[in-house]
């Protein structure tokens, strides 16, 4: 874990520009555990969320640094940095991922009525890098650019497949500029139990920009968070997203449905398009000590135009999960999740879905 050691210094400034009274508190949430999701079967994992938590009379943001990494049994690795990063009394709000990943995966085509039978495989290998900082310009209101570059090299096609007659089959580089506007009234950014949460993402490449491909996307994802009057951290989280997108964007920059996060149940990737509507909600509960119940439910479509929607392409998923905090003090759990949509998945990870 020695590359967060320079970000634990970002985190630190935090503490040492801040009065002694108001320095609040920073945690380290690890994560060294053998896991398991459908798209890598099993895993070595390890992980480390470094937290800020201020003090709770001061009123601002909690600040979060993730580091991840992984290596499955089908020789995929993936290394992941991602900082969510609250300055200047929250005047100042930097998001960030840097990732990089060869991860062996199936392709089935595009649109939601793909058919398993037709499952083609190829190794891709990304790095991708996107910076986001938001300015406050209104109470719980952050806007800012965004930058986002992504370098993909395909190999391992199989020939003669649909695959190859995919736009973005050979892989290539896509710079996307754009705007990010972030509405954030969550009582917690760790693990909210009230507020509302919204972020739009407007971002375009151009080949005038150095991009192997011109496409444009808008993405809106809105969580609402309710708490519930049967008792304390009794909750009802609730999430919409939609991705339209305009051009023609590389197959592995659509709309993929399923994963880890949303559409729990569904490989991720099994359907995929340029155009990507989801909902799910999910009900969290305390049980005793250190864990926590959840019990999620999903629906996802993908679509060629925002006119290609349709009720009958539309996946259910759901599932049950538990909880625990590894530090009784900390707001961030361990999950584990089991959950079916065209199969029976489990997923093993830390932080919540959403």
């Amino acid at each position: 874990m020695a590359p967060l050691c320079p970000l634990a210094a970002v985190l630190g400034l935090l503490l040492a520009t801040a009065p002694e009274e108001e320095r609040g508190k920073l945690s380290m949430v690890p994560f060294v555990l053998p896991a398991y999701q459908p798209e890598t079967s099993f895993l070595l994992g390890s992980a480390a969320s470094l937290v800020y938590q201020p003090p709770a009379t001061s009123g601002r943001r909690e600040s979060q640094i993730l580091l991840a990494a992984a290596a499955s049994v089908r020789g995929q690795f993936t290394l992941l940095l991602q900082p969510d990063v609250y300055f200047q009394d929250d005047r100042l709000n930097l998001t960030a991922t840097a990732s990089a990943a060869r991860f062996p995966d199936r392709f089935f085509g595009l649109g939601a009525r793909t058919r398993a039978e037709d499952e083609e495989t190829f190794t891709p290998v990304f790095f991708e890098l996107e910076v986001s900082p938001k300015w406050r310009v209104a109470p719980r209101l952050y806007v800012g650019p965004t930058l986002r570059y992504q370098h993909a090299r395909i190999t391992r096609v199989a020939e003669g497949g649909a695959l190859q007659a995919t736009t973005g089959a050979s892989g290539g580089a896509t710079l996307q500029l754009g705007l990010t506007a972030l509405y954030d009234s969550r009582d917690n950014t760790l693990n909210p139990t009230a507020g509302f949460l919204a972020r739009l993402n407007l971002r375009s490449a151009n080949g005038d920009w150095g991009s192997d491909y011109t496409f444009g996307l808008l993405r809106l994802d809105a969580r609402q968070y309710l708490p519930l009057p049967w008792g304390e951290r009794h909750v009802l989280a609730m999430q919409g997203l939609v991705e339209l997108r305009r051009g023609e964007p590389p197959f592995y920059d659509t709309g993929r449905l399923g994963g880890m996060e949303m559409s729990r149940g569904h490989l991720e990737g099994r359907f995929r398009e340029r155009q990507h509507l989801a909902a799910q909600l999910e009900y969290r509960a305390p049980l005793f000590w250190r864990l926590g119940g959840v019990a999620f439910a999903s629906a996802t479509t993908v679509a060629r135009s925002p006119g290609a929607f349709t009720l009958r392409d539309l996946k259910p998923a759901g599932g049950l999960g538990l909880r625990f905090a590894p530090l009784s003090d900390v707001p961030v759990n361990l999950r584990l999740d089991v959950a079916y949509g065209t199969d029976m998945s489990f997923y093993l990870n830390l932080g919540e879905a959403f």
